[in-house]
């Protein structure tokens, strides 16, 4: 039950997102035709580095997460906001894209265009999706 509610709020996020649109262009994430963020990829695309523009200010690092195994079905991605001492590691995020990520971050408010992350808004972002969340489990 629990994973069909995951997969409604994906689909219903993936049919809002469709607005916002996100492109990873040159080492410049644009939000529509705007430059918003700069970005490095690294260890062959499964790591992803989302800076503020044209800085080396590190807003999230996101990564896949392979759980050490050889197995892909138990795969996921690992966000971590480094600064906000926040990790985030989901199953449900495994088959997205990091452009689909990025505009789940803007269109919770996690972070804004400017490259400010509101904290309350990453632990509500937390909560929602992420898989080791103590309180998701106990409910």
């Amino acid at each position: 039950m629990k994973h069909l509610i995951y997969l409604t709020i994906l689909f219903l996020a993936t049919t809002t997102l469709s607005a916002q649109e996100i492109k990873l262009n040159e080492s410049i994430v644009y939000v529509g035709d705007k430059p918003a963020f700069s970005f490095a990829k690294k260890s062959f695309n499964n790591e992803l580095y989302v800076y503020k523009l044209n800085t080396k200010e590190v807003l999230v690092h996101m990564l896949v997460d392979t759980n050490g195994t050889e197995i892909k079905q138990d795969d996921g991605k690992k966000l971590v906001f480094e600064q906000q001492k926040v990790t985030i590691q989901s199953k449900n995020f495994r088959t997205r894209k990091w452009e689909f990520l990025i505009a789940l971050l803007i269109e919770e408010k996690v972070i804004d265009l400017n490259g400010d992350i509101n904290l309350d808004n990453l632990n509500r972002f937390k909560a929602k999706y992420d898989d080791n969340d103590v309180n998701k489990t106990m409910r």
